[in-house]
């Protein structure tokens, strides 16, 4: 059976994560001497794993994990066993088993198994398909969507969107959101990829459906419309669009607000994440007093995250002190900027003994910048 529609968010796609680090929810440096903040994830996508745009398993396990590893391999094993005497029965067992493997060895970096997987669910499901459309064509859209974020390929994608939006003639609730998160993996391919244009017509389309589905199940759907709304905001960023990159992020900030109010251990991160980038973008129009409160305002939320939790949000602690130091700095503040230096230099040193690979680097900008001040 069609399993439920889970948290499918759209991560950054596996091409875009050296180029376009802005989508994956890791702090960074930008190097451009124009543009001299850290952007802790522009578009943030609710910080998911990559696991979460890979969509449903399409009767298999919901949740794969690396545990249950060993049981799926061995039933797998047998459903090829038992398809032998009775393909129409467990051929569907097996692509569905095929789905959750290719999920899980996404996740450890599996590259050749996770392709073979997804195109061998692929091709049984266009199989089945060929007899039983109306059961199975939906798998084949699933699986083409697992395959067109995997392998970033918008003609995966494409082809899954057309299946869905004929699906959504005869069933227009159930697939509508299909369509949705579809249109929006185009869209952060093809910003990815520079077709700007392109992927505004598809974040706007996605946008206008989640806005449709958020007014009937707010609970559900309203998530999706600030992550549109910011993916909307990249763009308009990307093409100089400043006052309207501004509009986007703001209209995504006071959802987030809205949702914090109701959920905070689910939606601070993102209330933070967001005053962040707003804070980018005011310091940018040199609208020094509105980016030092988003700023401040970021810090004190992660600040009170990293208290509970501090493993996940101390990179962010880091990340928005820089920002703050940079702009100090840029106000003739020398001690409040080498203050809130000093403090993320601290983090970093500690975040870099455990992981070093990834903040050993943001150690080093941040010595750099420390060592450029006046004696």
């Amino acid at each position: 059976m069609l399993t439920s529609l889970r948290n499918i968010v759209v991560v950054a796609l596996a091409s875009l994560r050296v180029n376009a680090t802005i989508l994956t929810g890791v702090a960074n440096i930008s190097e451009a001497d124009s543009s001299p903040s850290f952007n802790v994830a522009f578009v943030d996508q609710v910080q998911t794993i990559y696991r979460s745009a890979l969509g449903d398993t399409v009767g298999g396990t919901q949740n794969p994990t690396e545990e249950s590893r060993t049981e799926i391999e061995k039933a797998l094993k047998t459903y090829r066993e038992l398809a032998e005497k009775e393909p129409a029965t467990y051929l569907p067992n097996i692509a569905a088993t095929l789905n959750d493997l290719g999920i899980l060895d996404t996740d450890e970096n599996r590259i050749e198994n996770a392709r073979n997987e997804f195109e061998e669910a692929l091709k049984i499901y266009r199989q089945l398909a060929h007899k039983e459309p109306d059961i199975y064509l939906r798998y084949v859209a699933i699986t083409l969507n697992n395959l067109g974020v995997f392998e970033s390929a918008g003609n995966r994608l494409e082809e899954a969107l057309k299946i869905y939006r004929e699906l959504t003639h005869r069933d227009r609730a159930t697939y509508l959101p299909y369509v949705a998160i579809t249109l929006n993996n185009l869209g952060m391919l093809d910003s990815g990829t520079n077709r700007m244009n392109k992927a505004r017509e598809e974040y706007a389309e996605s946008l206008k459906i989640y806005r449709e589905l958020a007014q009937k199940e707010p609970e559900t759907y309203l998530l999706y419309v600030p992550m549109i709304h910011k993916n909307l905001g990249f763009i308009d960023s990307a093409q100089n669009r400043s006052a309207e990159a501004r509009r986007e992020v703001s209209e995504a900030l006071m959802i987030y607000r809205e949702l914090a109010q109701k959920e905070p251990e689910t939606y601070l991160s993102h209330v933070a994440i967001t005053l962040n980038n707003l804070g980018i973008f005011d310091e940018d129009q040199n609208q020094v007093n509105e980016a030092r409160k988003e700023y401040e305002e970021a810090l004190k939320i992660y600040r009170g995250l990293a208290q509970k939790e501090p493993e996940p949000n101390l990179p962010y602690v880091a990340a928005t002190l820089v920002n703050l130091g940079i702009l100090e700095r840029a106000q003739n503040q020398p001690e409040k900027a080498r203050k809130a230096f000093e403090e993320a230099l601290n983090i970093y040193k500690s975040l870099a003994k455990e992981d070093p690979d990834q903040f050993s680097p943001l150690l080093e900008e941040v010595k750099k910048r420390l060592k450029n001040f006046p004696k």
